[in-house]
């Protein structure tokens, strides 16, 4: 499974044509006054579609990492009971599927490995394989401590143990970020539907003195600055609060 590739479900695409309507409808009244806009149908659909295609991979990969991190700690567990490499993977499979179910992205590579590992395919090469399609730098840093402590013939189970203690680490980072930014993306929302809340309010209550901006060059050059503007205002706020760790 490539997790760089995201196919929408006929819910999800229904869903984003209502909101690319929604969209182009509210512009279309707001800014223009014309319902010409609504040629820019097409456009709106392909913008909502790209924002929705990356909330949902970064989503994914949140998901991934946390069901990864989860299987190898059950990996390292088995390792100190005793069991070998490829039992403790086969005993991670069972227990990732009582965890997050047979639909979970973790579970599915399980299963793959282990077949693959019963047709005498190393593990490492598996990892690296598995790595690559993730995209994630806490699977790959795994992946490449665990081919070297594979080699070398090192303390696998401490090298695993270490590995993960950092995984968490960033983990828990991460989450005490997302608490930190949660009030500003909140505060970030709200300012993002003031600029749209003023003009309905304007329009509902004083049409006449918006009146000069539509049906004219001038007004459609000044309101499409401010549309520009807003989303502008939109993308780089939402870039600012999307930390990395």
């Amino acid at each position: 499974m490539e997790y760089s590739i995201y196919r929408f479900s006929a819910i999800e695409r229904l869903q984003i044509l209502i909101a690319a309507v929604g969209i182009t409808a509210l512009v279309a009244i707001l800014f223009y006054e014309s319902p010409w806009v609504m040629l820019a149908l097409p456009m709106t659909v392909f913008l909502t579609q790209k924002l929705w295609r990356e909330k949902a991979l970064d989503k994914r990969r949140k998901n991934l990492v946390s069901q990864f991190y989860d299987a190898m700690q059950m990996v390292s567990n088995s390792l100190l009971s005793g069991y070998s490499i490829e039992s403790a993977l086969s005993e991670a499979e069972r227990e990732i599927y009582e965890l997050y179910g047979e639909k979970s992205d973790m579970y599915k590579e399980l299963c793959a490995m282990n077949k693959a590992i019963r047709l005498n395919i190393p593990i490492e090469q598996l990892l690296d394989e598995f790595a690559h399609r993730a995209g994630q730098e806490d699977i790959t840093n795994f992946s490449e401590v665990f081919s070297y402590a594979k080699r070398s013939g090192g303390d696998l189970v401490g090298t695993i143990g270490t590995t993960l203690y950092h995984i968490q680490a960033k983990r828990e980072a991460e989450e005490e970020i997302e608490v930190l930014v949660a009030s500003k993306k909140f505060e970030q929302n709200i300012m993002s539907i003031v600029p749209v809340g003023i003009l309905v309010y304007l329009r509902l209550t004083s049409g006449d003195y918006l009146e000069p901006l539509y049906g004219n060059a001038f007004g459609i050059l000044f309101m499409s600055g401010c549309l520009a503007a807003y989303a502008a205002a939109f993308i780089l706020a939402d870039r600012i609060l999307r930390i990395q760790v």
